[in-house]
């Protein structure tokens, strides 16, 4: 989420559900936990895992 409270239109309902409910470590650490095989749970220490509120996508591909 933006952080922006102020903006009451929802462009994207299911991504912002989604960033809402892992933007908490617990949900998202339990999360991973359940979905990621365990081959891939060795290689990874999700106690150590941090939450970025950081964006990597352009702004012309926000909404792909």
């Amino acid at each position: 989420m933006t952080g922006d409270k102020n903006n009451s239109k929802v462009v994207n309902p299911h991504d912002k559900v989604f960033r809402e409910v892992y933007s908490n470590k617990e949900n998202a650490r339990s999360l991973l936990a359940d979905k990621l095989p365990d081959k891939v749970l060795r290689l990874v220490d999700l106690d150590t895992m941090e939450i970025s509120k950081d964006s990597f996508i352009e702004k012309e591909l926000a909404d792909y």
